[in-house]
């Protein structure tokens, strides 16, 4: 026969969270009690408890590696030997996060610090102290939970080092590249559109323009890419919309007599407050985008419209499309979907140059699937004047 015994309660290693504020239960073991160092000590990050008078009562070896000290049970706040803010000020003991907590009976959240050991060498770290309350809800201590962040922090500005290299060299490149290539691209226009080029020529030298066009886009596109200034570089002026777009789609049309381009726009004059060269590349690379996911013999159509509040582009076409779930990613530098790889080479960039110039011009730029084939990109701008006539 078998014997039932009692089950016996095991009292909880960590006390319960309530509001944010660590509420140890009447029946758990406080916070200083073996337990609850023992599995404080177990952790592999640095942890450390203050009384209510923020004094420490523990701490574990992972803190004491940070700390690069073993400070004496009863000082004050923290065992680090100095702290400093992010931004170099020096962070008075009784001025950290552990100290606010204590005092304020709040947990505290979102700062950060530099920590410097005896030898001389900092540390970037993120506090968590948490209140500890006893059964009446008195503060008894804190404990605080501090998070190594170094290696994270030196990985970021790394990496924001390498940015700047690469934003200066793609600069100096596209700046280098751009006369040059804009006179083969005008030299090129030139000899293709003259009546009297012999029959043999005209495939060569249209391939030398396309080529150019091309690559003369591509060099815009990195040089505004790779300019933190542009918004100071911008000449931003009243630009009568529906001009600037019939404009831009002519001479895309003079340079591609083959695309059918159709484009609509309403009566009255939209007006908006642009730079001149930053909306035509951003029409242009639009354009150029439709034409190159687009087969032959399919239309482009471009949209002018405008609501009460913004202007309004629409570049249509019956391309490739995409996912709708790829919408967003369209616009991330030098991505390309799956299916643009097959159709063509490019480095992805010419939509992310149009996310930079709607940013820039204070507007916005989505995409869409058109329901039966294709894609639908729209970029709207801030309405400066619109006058019915």
């Amino acid at each position: 026969m078998a014997v039932e015994r009692p089950v016996e309660a095991t009292p909880p290693i960590i006390g319960l969270l309530e509001d944010g504020v660590w509420a140890a239960p009447g029946d758990a073991p406080s916070i200083d009690s073996p337990t609850y160092r023992q599995f404080l000590e177990a952790l592999g990050v640095a942890v450390y408890t203050t009384d209510a008078d923020g004094r420490i009562t523990f701490f574990n070896e992972a803190a004491a590696t940070f700390w690069g000290r073993r400070p004496e049970m009863g000082e004050r706040w923290c065992g680090s030997w100095r702290m400093f803010w992010p931004d170099g000020r020096p962070m008075p003991h009784d001025e950290c996060p552990m100290a606010i907590a204590v005092r304020t009976g709040q947990s505290v959240r979102g700062h950060e610090g530099l920590a410097e050991r005896p030898d001389g060498t900092r540390a970037s770290f993120v506090p968590y102290p948490t209140v500890v309350r006893g059964p009446g809800g008195e503060v008894i201590g804190a404990i605080n939970v501090v998070i190594d962040v170094t290696e994270r922090r030196q990985a970021e500005e790394a990496l924001r080092a390498a940015n700047a290299v690469k934003d200066e060299f793609l600069g100096l490149v596209s700046h280098e590249l751009r006369t040059p290539v804009t006179t083969v691209f005008g030299n090129a226009s030139l000899l293709r559109d003259r009546p009297d080029l012999p029959a043999s020529l005209v495939g060569m030298v249209s391939d030398v323009a396309d080529g150019a066009e091309r690559l003369l886009g591509v060099v815009e596109n990195l040089l505004l890419l790779s300019r933190p200034d542009a918004l100071t570089e911008m000449d931003p002026e009243p630009q009568m919309l529906k001009h600037v777009v019939g404009s831009i789609v002519e001479s895309f049309h003079r340079h591609h007599p083959g695309r059918v381009i159709e484009m609509q726009a309403e009566s009255r004059q939209i007006i908006v407050e642009a730079d001149r060269a930053l909306l035509e590349l951003l029409i242009g690379n639009l354009l150029s985008n439709a034409h190159k996911y687009s087969p032959d013999a399919a239309s482009i159509e471009v949209a002018v419209s405008a609501d009460e509040e913004e202007a309004r582009v629409t570049v249509r076409d019956r391309g490739i499309g995409f996912a709708p779930e790829e919408a967003d990613q369209l616009f991330e530098n030098f991505h390309r979907t799956e299916a643009a790889k097959k159709v063509g080479s490019g480095l992805g960039i010419g939509l992310s140059a149009c996310r930079r110039i709607a940013g820039l011009l204070g507007g916005r730029i989505w995409a869409r699937p058109r329901e039966g084939g294709g894609a639908e990109f729209v970029f709207a701008l801030p309405l400066v004047a619109s006058d019915h006539g």
